[in-house]
């Protein structure tokens, strides 16, 4: 599996403006043009093939998948970056699967005022658990617990 970013590295992106066609009633627009490498484009039009879709229709849904994923990824690093630093400290020990007793005494606090920070945290996040939190971050590529982001 590729993450989007590591794919758009190897893609050129220009802006070109249609001509209007204003007498024929149809204004001028932008477009984006996408000029990829071989080895992409190959495996673009292999996909498309193997979904028989044309390849211009499959690139448009994988940038918008990649756009909403995007979206979701700076909205949750939005949300941790609003978390308290005891908010932070809870979430990222209960991303590392932590039970609410094992974050208390890393923290020194009681298992209440944890279950307290956990209700915050998922609340914030729109999450169920601690596992429905990890997915999350898993999922949106955000691994800081461990010292990556």
């Amino acid at each position: 599996m590729f993450h989007i970013m590591d794919v758009l590295k190897e893609v050129h992106v220009w802006f070109r403006r249609r001509p209007s066609r204003a007498r024929e009633g149809i204004p001028s627009d932008q477009r984006l043009i996408f000029e990829v490498d071989a080895d992409l484009s190959a495996q673009l039009r292999l996909a498309a093939r193997e979904r028989d879709q044309p390849p211009q229709d499959l690139a448009a849904d994988l940038l918008i998948q990649g756009l909403e994923h995007e979206s979701l990824r700076a909205q949750a690093e939005r949300v941790l970056a609003s978390l308290t630093r005891r908010e932070q400290e809870v979430a990222r020990l209960a991303a590392r699967g932590q039970t609410n007793q094992q974050i208390a005494e890393t923290l020194v606090v009681s298992t209440e005022t944890v279950k307290t920070h956990v209700r915050n945290v998922l609340g914030k996040f729109g999450v169920r658990s601690k596992v429905e939190l990890r997915v999350l971050f898993l999922d949106l590529g955000i691994r800081w617990w461990d010292g990556t982001r």
